[in-house]
């Protein structure tokens, strides 16, 4: 089967790497898109970096391939669709044409199948990450959980690793993490509204024994030494903020406790929007070193995936 995926701008060659060692064809056709061709669509259901999934489709082409992938996806009951078009004369009529040809039912609230002639495509609801995965609560700054798969992917976690996110809001990327990897994780927050909603997240997926949560502070982090394999973070960028004066304090304090809590092969990835802000604190506090900027784009924000390692004594 043939089918569009889509991904944040950025994660594009990663994701494919995944999907073609999975056995999938697998093409970067646009910014955040790929053409993928697959036998069986467990290999694009089960890959976390996949936001949504679509299919080819022109008003008047048939839409048996659509209801096959609902199915697929363990969709059972009867089909809704809507149709995404501005004019109201143009969707009338798909709308008319959809309904005599296949007998779905018309719902735009609450549809399986998302019809956009714009594009040329329809997108299959039952396929999008919250179906596949779950649904989270979130806030409005919180890290789309598809981004922080493949954030996670640039730190290298092996089994049986622990993991930090020392500003983990409401614990997307420590539960993206132990969906699909044996190991621990921790969320610390200053805010105890995000710890509240990370808990209950933790709880929904049922990770209350692999990942915990702490209301802390990243420029204090109550860790011993060394005692972390790997940080990835969303860290506050001020564009989603407000003002990201705070962070002339935030990312000191923040990188000084990295280079403290990681071991001597830890590995830290930080997104950040507030770029030169960030790399002058890695630079000034001369334990880290960046090894790999990732610029990234998604929700209308773009930052750049620092990956920091130590820096080696020399002689060593």
């Amino acid at each position: 089967m043939h089918l569009i995926v889509t991904c944040a701008v950025g994660l594009e060659d990663l994701l494919r790497g995944d999907l073609q060692q999975a056995g999938a064809r697998a093409v970067v056709s646009g910014e955040g898109e790929l053409t993928v061709t697959v036998d069986e669509i467990d290999v694009v259901r089960s890959n976390p970096m996949v936001d949504r999934v679509a299919m080819s489709w022109s008003p008047g082409a048939p839409l048996e391939d659509a209801e096959k992938l609902c199915r697929a996806a363990g969709f059972d009951g009867d089909v809704a669709f809507r149709v995404h078009e501005k004019d109201p004369t143009v969707r009338d009529g798909i709308v008319r044409a959809v309904g005599y040809q296949t007998g779905w039912r018309n719902e735009p609230g609450d549809w399986q199948v998302n019809l956009v002639p714009g594009t040329n495509r329809a997108e299959i609801g039952p396929l999008a990450w919250a179906a596949r995965f779950g649904a989270m609560e979130r806030l409005p700054a919180t890290t789309p959980p598809s981004v922080a798969a493949g954030v996670l992917r640039l730190a290298k976690l092996q089994p049986a690793m622990a993991l930090l996110d020392p500003c983990g809001g409401v614990g997307t990327i420590p539960i993206v993490d132990a969906i699909g990897r044996d190991g621990r994780g921790l969320i610390v927050d200053l805010s105890p509204e995000s710890i509240a909603l990370a808990r209950k997240n933790i709880r929904t997926f049922g990770l209350k024994d692999r990942v915990f949560t702490e209301e802390g502070d990243a420029t204090y982090l109550d860790l011993a030494d060394a005692s972390v394999d790997r940080v990835v973070s969303d860290v506050p960028f001020g564009k989603r903020i407000g003002s990201n004066q705070e962070n002339d304090t935030l990312y000191p304090g923040l990188v000084r406790e990295l280079g403290r809590v990681l071991t001597q092969d830890g590995r830290a990835v930080i997104i950040t929007d507030d770029k030169r802000r960030f790399a002058d604190a890695v630079a000034r506090d001369r334990s880290l070193k960046v090894v790999k900027e990732t610029a990234l784009r998604y929700n209308g924000v773009t930052p750049t995936a620092f990956s920091l390692t130590r820096v080696r004594a020399r002689g060593r």
